[in-house]
């Protein structure tokens, strides 16, 4: 019996995640936002190393946190999106037909400036190990700033269109690398998480 898949049977869009006035509250609270700082490409949070490549990356983030902040509104947002991912990771599973344990864990929001992008990678590695990747696309008035992916031996991108109150679901593994191409006009708002 031969079974036929292709990569991006496993790459999953859910559409319309969250309520428009919560998702417009959302970003809000991002525009005013004085927590984004320039993202690193690699974090070893045990040796507290952090390594910043704007030849790779150029983006600012803003980790988001649930303890050890003195702001409800911070506390109340990571809550709610660690909601909102576990939530689409369980359709995910269903979808690719496949039960697992998951923790979602590390919660960003991205903002790409005009000339902002991510080069070509992976999001599982030897200091971190991922299984599930995801980005909630926030909004959709910007030009640019397409998630694109390069499968192993593929010349073609397949590109994922820009949506807002979108969430891409993936695995994190070597054979989903991934980019976000530059944006050229606007600001790309996005939340990025992982499930080990």
């Amino acid at each position: 019996m031969e079974i036929k898949c292709s990569l991006t049977d496993y790459i999953k869009v859910l559409d319309n995640v969250i309520p428009e006035d919560v998702l417009e509250n959302l970003i809000k609270i991002c525009r005013e936002s004085q927590n984004f700082k320039e993202a690193c490409i690699f974090k070893d949070e045990q040796k507290e190393i952090q390594v910043v490549d704007t030849e790779n990356r150029r983006t600012s983030t803003w980790s988001m946190r649930n303890i050890g902040v003195e702001s409800f509104t911070e506390v109340h947002w990571t809550n709610f999106l660690h909601y909102v991912f576990t939530r689409g990771i369980k359709q995910y599973l269903n979808h690719i037909k496949t039960e697992s344990n998951f923790r979602v864990n590390d919660i960003q929001i991205l903002k790409y400036d005009i000339g902002g992008f991510y080069k070509f990678h992976v999001d599982s590695g030897p200091f971190v190990s991922r299984t599930y990747s995801c980005i909630f696309l926030l909004n959709d008035d910007y030009e640019g700033g397409e998630l694109v992916f390069k499968f192993p031996g593929e010349e073609n991108l397949y590109k994922i269109n820009t949506k807002k109150n979108r969430i891409i679901i993936w695995p994190s593994n070597f054979l989903y690398p991934h980019s976000v191409l530059p944006v050229i006009k606007g600001t790309r708002y996005s939340v990025v998480s992982w499930a080990l």
